[in-house]
């Protein structure tokens, strides 16, 4: 059983409660792989094996291979000497240079090969030997001969800050841990979280081939990138008899996000549709959709030349050809949704909620916007390269008109626009004041509730915490800081603590996680991320949800950003549902706009296009997609009075105590 890292417990749980004549045990090193395999042999019971997609991929800590030449002034791959090159844009034009040390902070598809020979750029990191590249903890590898130019960058971005902010500068810890090296460029330092042992996925596909009869995969869409957890479930799938995914997000809505799936599931479907591993560009054309752009020179008066037409570039766009579900998922796949598990389940109603801007918050909106589509339309050198920041300034100013940061312009690094302070963190807004009585009217019915917040930068957690304990309202936030495999157990505690409102991000919950206990979802805010929202959403609507009625909410101010976002993820959200064959007329519709939903906000602003909002009614979209009982249908029946948690004794076996047992 493969499964992310929060969900062990989980698996434990319900192998123990519905697997019969079987005993199920979570492994993490090779060691407790082999224990369990005794086991097995010695006992005539089905065992079941979790293993996180993390522990099955961690292996040696890989640091550069490469090193610096001082007469080339570049870094060498180590096999052929070459220097390695990077790209860099100067004045919106791109261009190749050799590669600096930055360039090698953290692995990634930039830096992993050497785009001469081929090579990897990256080798095993020895705890016991120093070498000339460090590791710093939440920073990367920094160059023990160049290490004063990291202090260098480092100490401008924070002096910058300052200055902005009007604030004394505060240096990260990073910045003396480099500072130490600089002192002393011999000093040894041991890496955090470098082990020298491999991977479980690299043991069990060299010692155990043959002897795995099942793999079930969970989160399948997690495992859809040229990554190591990817390469990682690959090994155990080719050591399984049989293998199994599950996932509630096949495709991630581009041709690339199943490619590397297919290719791990169904190896000999695509070499027989003659598909390259190593040639993603050919499957993209044929199942996706690709926006290719040329330049194209047209000939002079009586010119005996033909037109000249040169390719710029190419990119793809969000869209998937029905061709992939017949050639490669229709003997391999089945299509399962609540619905089809005959039970009997709760009613499920998404309800978006439209409030009102103050007047001089939407002034200073405005403004804020016609500055960025005068960015857009006669600044192109910049205008890429800051939509994405003005694009959240837009999406966040509604919620909070205080204290936001200026956009720069990345070459003269001046302020393009200076959002004014319109608010202030003790004043209530719209959404608040809804909020609060929402809260209090669930509160009442002995209701829990879930309040999303997807942008963390912002202080709307602290802010929603702070109002709800001066109301009286026991509220509790869920940070990134609790661990992944322990935000189970955190919640059913904060549960039996009387908590009745959970505030947290929605990434934090988007698999995997029950909340049996919350019957009221609300998104105070939402990102652009499509899958998050649509996996976060049904948390509370289980098979074994005993409430009568789930409802979600989504606020949004009228006529600004968050008003078109949630227009465009309601067609999306209608768009997958016609992938499942939930036929809608807004999901048809919506299928035919193959680009994401950043560019497409950010196009509606440049180009002036009418706000469809004003003709769409994004209630009835939502509601068309509600799981709503037929009237006079028996409810599930409901016993009055205040929830209470039946807590489950915790489950984490390992495989001592069952050694122990046997």
């Amino acid at each position: 059983m493969l499964c992310p890292a929060h969900l062990p417990k989980k698996w434990l749980r319900e192998i123990a409660e519905t697997a019969p004549d079987s005993f199920a045990v979570q492994v993490k090193t090779a060691a407790e792989l082999e224990k369990a395999y005794e086991m097995f042999l010695q006992h005539k019971q089905n065992c079941y094996v979790v293993i996180t997609k993390e522990k099955a991929r961690d292996g040696y800590m890989r640091r550069p291979a490469v090193t610096y030449n001082r007469r080339k002034h570049a870094f060498l791959c180590p096999d052929c000497g070459e220097p390695v090159m990077m790209d860099i844009f100067d004045e919106g034009i791109r261009c190749k240079t050799e590669a600096d040390q930055f360039f090698f902070q953290k692995e990634n598809k930039k830096n992993h090969k050497c785009k001469n020979c081929g090579s990897p750029l990256w080798t095993v990191l020895e705890t016991e030997r120093q070498s000339r590249w460090v590791k710093i903890a939440n920073y990367g590898f920094v160059y023990r001969a160049l290490v004063q130019e990291y202090l260098s960058l480092i100490g401008k971005k924070v002096m910058l800050k300052s200055a902005r902010s009007k604030k004394a500068p505060v240096f990260p810890k990073e910045y003396y841990e480099i500072k130490a090296i600089a002192d002393n460029p011999n000093i040894a330092v041991k890496p955090i979280g470098a082990r020298p042992q491999c991977s479980l996925s690299t043991y069990v596909s060299k010692k155990m081939r043959g002897r795995i009869d099942g793999l079930i995969i969970d989160e399948l869409q997690d495992y859809n990138n040229n990554s190591g957890q990817g390469d990682a479930m690959n090994d155990l799938l080719g050591c399984a008899k049989r293998a199994v995914g599950l996932t509630g997000t096949l495709i991630n809505g581009y041709s690339q996000g199943i490619f590397y799936l297919l290719y791990r599931v169904s190896p000999r479907l695509m070499q027989t549709d003659g598909k390259k591993y190593t040639a993603t560009t050919n499957f993209n054309r044929e199942y996706g959709v690709t926006e290719t752009a040329y330049e194209v020179s047209d000939q002079g008066y009586h010119s005996n030349r033909r037109t000249a037409k040169r390719k710029l570039r190419e990119k793809q766009l969000p869209g998937v050809s029905p061709l992939v579900y017949s050639r490669f998922l229709m003997n391999n796949a089945v299509f399962l949704s609540l619905n089809d598990m005959g039970k009997q389940l709760p009613e499920y109603e998404e309800i978006p909620v439209e409030l009102q801007l103050p007047e001089e918050v939407w002034k200073e909106y405005t403004h804020i916007e016609d500055k960025f589509t005068d960015v857009m339309k006669y600044q192109k050198l910049i205008a890429q390269r800051v939509m994405s920041a003005f694009m959240s300034l837009l999406t966040v100013y509604p919620d909070q008109p205080y204290d936001m940061e200026p956009v720069l312009d990345p070459i003269s690094e001046m302020p393009l626009v200076q959002p004014l302070d319109r608010w202030d963190a003790d004043s209530l807004n719209a959404k608040d004041v809804w909020l609060l009585e929402k809260v209090k009217e669930k509160i009442a019915r002995h209701e829990r509730v879930v309040i999303y917040t997807s942008w963390v930068r912002i202080d709307t957690q602290e802010r929603l915490e702070k109002l709800f304990r001066e109301h009286g309202i026991s509220a509790c936030v869920l940070r990134s800081t609790v661990p992944t495999a322990k935000r189970e157990e955190w919640i059913e505690k904060q549960v039996k603590n009387g908590v009745h409102v959970l505030i947290t991000n929605p990434q934090l919950l988007e698999t995997g996680l029950d909340l049996n206990d919350f019957t009221t979802l609300i998104y105070y805010n939402i990102s652009y991320k499509l899958f998050t929202l649509r996996q976060s959403s049904r948390r509370s609507w289980r098979i074994n949800q005993k409430a009568p009625r789930i409802e979600v909410y989504f606020l949004y101010f009228k006529g600004v950003m968050q008003h078109r976002a949630i227009r465009l993820m309601a067609s999306k959200l209608a768009v997958a549902g016609v992938i499942e064959g939930n036929l809608t007329d807004e999901g048809l519709a919506a299928m035919s706009e193959c680009q994401d939903l950043t560019t497409l906000l950010a196009q509606e602003l440049t180009l002036g296009l009418k706000n469809e909002t004003d003709g769409l009614d994004i209630g009835d979209v939502f509601k068309n997609m509600a799981f709503l009982k037929p009237e006079g249908e028996a409810a599930p029946e409901v016993i009055e009075g205040e929830a209470e948690l039946v807590e489950s004794e915790a489950i984490e076996v390992t495989v001592e105590e069952l050694l122990a047992e046997k």
